[in-house]
């Protein structure tokens, strides 16, 4: 990580490292991105004392922040992994999915999109810990990219965006609206261009014209909020969005506002995203020449250009001189597009594997204070020799190691999350409207697939079930891995037949997902039994009524869903 200089040293007080921090938040707010990473990083250069561990770990938040808005997307990884590995997974919830969204950013643009899923869906986890409205719009809005981008499912990129949007609004969040409202239309307009390359041309207009009204609606929030980076990118979109709709007249006029906000915020990666977005202008309006023109000034600053940015000039030289009959110069642009493409592949490696370091040298961090701990502790008792007390610290450590409330395979809740939450959740009815579905749901014949395929793929096959579910259900629903192959969800809703719908939908989704691409032979379905309460029952009751349900539906012939009937009570 390359860490910006602050202009002068200062002493390591409390109140110099809290200035720094006021002047990064300001900044965060306000989109001046190069004085948010320079106070942020003057903060962390304070904060080499115990005592300022907090600071500490809020500079790095929000140096990964202003890294990613500046793109330096390899800083915002590994500023944002720091900064997570020092968070509490329940008591520091809100943080760790704010700085988690982060990541998740940043590995989408550099085109780590299963990597951006994961940290996407750590993300949405805590945010829904957290159950803070703002931050699940962050987590979902982050979500829909990568689903789309790990996963190109259009559909449900956009069911979550849609989601996100609405969570921003509920927490008045004009920023986290306007990003909500941004990435669909950047989702929209990434599906036009793939309609576009496959000859579907009116396809692709009418996702443009859907991507142009986000937009729109982005820059009418980037307006009245006033913030510099949300105002250049709103205009930048624009720009694209109307070239790629033949208006060039408007398009360069949204250019000529993005290069002036960019130059003013020292947004240098955004001004040659300008740069860029013309020359694409100028080639579409066939002004060749001009286009080339800017395309190699561009290239005249490789030194500065992100990998990312490299491809997407040498791809715009490449079509301009196939366009005009330059059919050497296009293979030249190939040929250099290979090179730079192989340099990518290796500069993903590396974070990637840095990444997965940063999390083992986490685990050891922990393991290795967990295992001090307990030395204190033991000798604390040998000192005493008081068996009583003894006693109670073990029973005290068998709680720690009970403490962790989510499933190490998939990701979502363990049984121990579910036998908190479900007993809480029976109990809360009749005092809120609608009812609580209790739905346990088994993969059909899984050890079949663990004898056939081996347990690697059947552990993979869980984590994309786990996945599954979490893309399609509701930030307030309960996600958990019971056991086996066996999930638990919690489905809070107004009426049964919304749940069965919502049931439906996952058990096609599990069956028509391509699992072909985990193994070439696999195929995976899914048997559900339901239990609808709409009053407070016994927790143990309910669940057995699921799971008589289950057991009915696997009877049944597997690959359905089963509700429960007033026997299963009995």
């Amino acid at each position: 990580m390359n860490e910006p200089s602050p202009s002068a040293p200062a002493p390591s007080s409390s109140r110099t490292i809290s200035l720094h921090l006021r002047q990064a938040r300001r900044a965060r707010l306000s989109g001046e991105h190069h004085l948010g990473r320079q106070a942020a990083a003057a903060a962390l250069a304070l904060c080499g004392q115990p005592r300022f561990r907090r600071q500490r770990d809020e500079a790095l938040q929000l140096l990964a922040l202003h890294s990613l808005r500046l793109g330096r997307l390899t800083d915002a990884v590994q500023y944002g992994l720091e900064a997570a590995s020092g968070l509490d997974f329940v008591s520091q919830a809100a943080a760790r999915a704010d700085v988690l969204c982060t990541v998740a950013m940043a590995c989408n643009e550099m085109g780590l999109g299963q990597d951006a899923l994961k940290y996407a869906l750590e993300a949405l986890g805590a945010a829904r810990i957290s159950n803070e409205p703002e931050l699940l719009s962050w987590a979902l809005n982050r979500a829909g990219i990568a689903t789309f981008s790990a996963l190109g499912d259009l559909q449900q990129s956009v069911s979550l965006l849609q989601q996100a949007e609405i969570q921003a609004r509920l927490a008045a969040d004009d920023v986290a609206c306007f990003s909500a409202l941004t990435n669909l239309g950047v989702t929209y307009r990434a599906a036009g261009l793939q309609q576009e390359l496959l000859g579907n041309g009116a396809e692709a207009r009418r996702l443009f014209l859907l991507a142009r009204a986000q937009f729109m609606q982005a820059e009418q929030l980037a307006v009245s909020g006033n913030n510099l980076h949300s105002l250049a990118t709103a205009y930048i979109n624009l720009a694209e969005i109307h070239t790629n709709l033949g208006d060039f007249a408007a398009g360069q006029t949204a250019l000529a506002q993005t290069r002036s906000l960019a130059q003013q915020g020292h947004f240098t990666h955004i001004q040659r995203n300008v740069d860029l977005a013309e020359a694409t202008l100028l080639h579409h309006s066939g002004q060749h020449q001009a286009a080339a023109t800017v395309l190699r000034a561009l290239l005249a600053q490789a030194e500065l250009l992100e990998f990312d940015m490299k491809v997407l000039v040498h791809e715009g030289l490449y079509r301009l001189y196939k366009d005009i009959g330059e059919f050497q110069l296009a293979l030249a642009e190939l040929e250099a597009l290979r090179r730079i493409e192989q340099e990518l592949a290796t500069q993903r490696s590396s974070t990637q594997g840095w990444a997965i370091r940063k999390e083992l040298e986490i685990t050891s961090a922990q393991l290795a204070a967990e295992r001090e701990r307990l030395q204190a502790e033991r000798e604390r008792l040998r000192a005493a020799r008081l068996e009583a007390e003894k006693a109670v610290a073990d029973a005290r450590m068998n709680e720690l190691e009970q403490a962790a409330l989510v499933d190490a395979l998939t990701g979502v809740g363990n049984r121990r999350l579910l036998d908190l939450e479900g007993p809480a959740r029976l109990a809360r009815l009749g005092s809120e409207d609608g009812g609580l579905a209790v739905v346990v749901l088994d993969l059909d014949h899984f050890k079949n697939i663990n004898d056939r395929f081996g347990h690697a793929v059947g552990d993979e096959a869980l984590k994309k079930v786990a996945q599954l579910i979490t893309l399609r259900t509701r930030s307030s629903d309960l996600v958990t891995r019971y056991g086996g192959e066996e999930f638990v969800l919690l489905l809070a809703d107004s009426v049964v037949e919304s749940v069965l719908v919502c049931c439906e939908r996952l058990r096609l989704a599990i069956m028509e997902y391509s699992w072909q691409e985990v193994h070439p032979l696999l195929h995976v379905t899914a048997s559900f039994g339901l239990h609808w309460c709409d009053s407070p029952q016994s927790w143990d009751e309910a669940l057995r009524a699921a799971d008589i349900a289950l057991y009915r539906a696997k009877r049944n012939g597997r690959n359905r869903l089963q509700l429960s009937s007033d026997r299963d009570l009995e």
